[in-house]
C-alpha cells in the first residue's frame, strides 16, 4: 500500500486517527508523570600498577586481568553486603515488600484495591522467599541497580547506582567505593600480618616471662645467678687457695726447721742451765738429711774458759726465739687448716656448679632464644604495620578515586522528552494502523453487503413485466438516471446494466 493511499485513508478517517494518537500520547505523558523517577549517582576509579609491578616487565593482558578482577570484587557479595549493612537495608529500601506502583494502586476504588491486594499477596507468597533477610532482598535490588563498566582504552572503572532518592544514591555509592578500597587493600596486601605478628609477639612475651621466672626460681633455689662466672671465680679462688696453702706449708716447714735447730742448741746449753718444758716446747724432729750437727760432741763442746753468764744470755735469747717460732708455727698450722677448709669448700662449690651448669645453661639458652624470637616478631610487626598502612593509604594505593560519588540533579528515568517523542511516533503509527484496520474492516463489510445486493437484483430482474421493462429501458437510453445503480421499477434492472455495474466493482 502506497503512502498516498495511506494518507487518503487517514484523512478520510481523521477522527479515529486523532483519537488513537491522543490516547497514546496522553498515556505516555501520564506514564512519565506517574512513574517513580530514578536518580543515578556516578563514581570513577583509576587503577595503576602497584609497587612490585612497577619494577617488573608487565604483559599487555596483566592490567586488563587486574581491572576485570576489580570489577568482580566490586560486584561481590562481601562488598555489597558490607555497604548495605553500614547504610541500612530499611533505609536503602524502606518498604521492600511493596512494588514501586503501590502508591498508584491506592488511587483505585476500595473494592478493586482489596481484590488486587489479595491477588498480589497470593502471588507474592508463592514467589518470594519468606526466609530471606532484609539484606538478602536488598542485595538482589542493589545488583540490578549497580553497574560497573570499564571505560574503553583507559584504566578507569565507572560505577553507577540508581535510586529513587538522589541523596541515598550518592551516599550508598560512596560506601560501595570505600568498602571496595578496603577489600582491595585486604586482598592486595597483608592487612592481617600486623595482627598476626602482634599475636605472636604477645605469645612469646608470655613465654619470655615464663622462661625468666623459671631461670630466676632456679637461680634463687641454688643461690647462683651466673654459673659460668661463678665457676670461673671458684676456679680462681681455688688456685689462689692452693698457692696460699703451699706457701703456708712452706712457712711451717721453715719455722719447724728453725725450731728444731733452736731445740738442739738449747739441748747443748742445758748441761749448765736447766729450763722448764714450757719454755723449750715439745721436742721437734730434725729434718731428714740434716743429721745431728748441733749435738754436743767433742768438737763442739763449750770451752771451759767461757763465761757461764754469756751462755745464760745465749740460752735465754735462743729460748725466746724458740717460743716465738713455736707460736708462729701454731699460727701457721691454724692458717693451714683454714686454707684447707677453704679449698674443700671451693671444691664442693665447683662440684655443685658443675651439676647445675647444664640445667642453668638450658634455661638461659631458652630465655635467650625466646628473647630473640620476641624481638624479631616485634620488629616484623612494625614492618608489617608499615606495609599495611602503605597498602591501605588512598594516596599510595594502586586504586585511586578519580571521581567521588556525584549528587544527581536530574532523574535518568524516565527521560521525558524521549518518551514523549517516542509516544508521538507510536501515536502516529498507531493512528495510521487503526485507520487502515478500520478501512479494511469496512471494505470487507461493504463487499459482503454488495454481494448480497447483487443476488437480490438478479432475482428481481427475472420478475420484471414487459411494459415496465420497456419504460425503464427507454428512460435508461435517454440518460435520465443519475445513478447507474438506481434500481429499475419494481426492483428490476437490465442484465447488461447489472453486468456493467458489477464490472467496476
Amino acid at each position: 500500500m502506497s503512502f498516498s493511499a495511506i494518507s487518503n485513508i487517514v484523512w478520510a478517517r481523521k477522527l479515529a486517527f486523532l483519537t488513537v494518537f491522543a490516547l497514546i500520547v496522553a498515556s505516555t505523558i501520564a506514564f512519565t508523570l506517574l512513574v517513580t523517577p530514578m536518580f543515578q549517582s556516578e563514581a570513577m576509579l583509576m587503577t595503576t600498577l602497584d609497587r612490585a609491578q612497577r619494577q617488573q616487565t608487565q604483559l599487555p593482558e596483566t592490567l586488563r586481568y587486574q581491572l576485570n578482577s576489580q570489577i568482580y570484587i566490586i560486584n561481590s557479595d562481601d562488598v555489597l553486603r558490607q555497604a548495605i549493612g553500614e547504610f541500612g537495608p530499611q533505609r536503602l529500601f524502606p518498604d521492600q515488600r511493596q512494588s514501586a506502583s503501590w502508591n498508584t494502586l491506592k488511587l483505585l476504588p476500595p473494592g478493586l484495591l482489596a481484590t488486587v491486594s489479595e491477588i498480589g499477596g497470593a502471588l507474592r507468597s508463592k514467589t518470594s522467599d519468606e526466609g530471606s533477610s532484609d539484606i538478602d532482598r536488598a542485595l538482589l535490588k542493589v545488583k540490578k541497580r549497580l553497574a560497573v563498566t570499564l571505560e574503553k582504552d583507559s584504566q578507569i572503572l565507572s560505577l553507577t547506582f540508581r535510586h529513587e532518592d538522589p541523596k541515598s544514591a550518592e551516599q550508598f555509592l560512596g560506601l560501595v567505593v570505600r568498602d571496595f578500597l578496603q577489600r582491595q587493600a585486604d586482598l592486595s596486601g597483608n592487612a592481617q600480618a600486623p595482627a598476626f605478628f602482634r599475636e605472636q609477639a604477645a605469645y612469646y612475651r608470655d613465654e619470655y616471662k615464663k622462661a625468666s621466672d623459671e631461670l630466676s626460681e632456679f637461680a634463687k633455689k641454688h643461690s647462683t645467678y651466673s654459673v659460668s662466672h661463678e665457676i670461673e671465680l671458684a676456679l680462681t679462688r681455688r688456685d689462689n687457695t692452693i698457692a696460699a696453702l703451699a706457701k703456708t706449708r712452706g712457712s711451717i716447714a721453715e719455722k719447724e726447721a728453725q725450731a728444731a735447730t733452736f731445740q738442739n742448741t738449747l739441748a747443748q746449753l742445758r748441761r749448765r742451765i736447766s729450763l722448764p718444758g714450757e719454755i723449750t716446747g715439745p721436742k721437734q724432729k730434725l729434718p731428714e738429711g740434716t743429721g745431728n750437727g748441733d749435738a754436743l760432741t767433742d768438737t763442739n763442746k763449750v770451752p771451759a774458759n767461757e763465761s757461764p753468764l754469756l751462755l745464760v744470755r745465749v740460752f735465754q735469747e735462743t729460748a725466746q726465739s724458740l717460743v716465738n717460732l713455736n707460736s708462729e708455727v701454731a699460727g701457721l698450722r691454724s692458717l693451714e687448716k683454714a686454707q684447707t677448709d677453704s679449698f674443700t669448700d671451693v671444691d664442693r662449690k665447683l662440684g655443685e656448679l658443675s651439676s647445675i651448669a647444664a640445667e642453668f645453661r638450658r634455661l638461659k639458652d631458652q630465655l635467650e632464644q625466646v628473647s630473640k624470637v620476641l624481638e624479631a616478631n616485634v620488629g616484623r610487626a612494625a614492618d608489617a604495620q608499615m606495609n599495611a598502612d602503605w597498602d591501605a593509604s588512598e594516596k599510595l594505593s594502586n586504586v585511586k578515586v578519580a571521581q567521588s560519588a556525584t549528587a544527581p540533579k536530574e532523574p535518568v528515568f524516565p527521560p521525558r522528552p524521549l518518551f514523549i517523542a517516542l509516544g508521538a511516533v507510536i501515536g502516529l503509527v498507531g493512528g495510521a494502523a487503526a485507520c487502515v484496520m478500520l478501512e479494511a474492516v469496512s471494505g470487507r463489510h461493504r463487499q459482503a453487503h454488495d454481494s448480497r445486493r447483487d443476488i437480490s437484483d438478479d432475482e428481481r430482474f427475472r420478475k420484471w413485466e414487459p411494459a415496465e421493462e420497456d419504460d425503464w429501458l427507454q428512460s435508461a437510453a435517454e440518460g435520465r438516471f443519475r445513478d447507474r445503480r438506481a434500481p429499475a421499477p419494481n426492483g428490476w434492472a437490465p442484465a447488461h446494466e447489472v453486468a456493467e455495474y458489477r464490472g467496476p466493482r
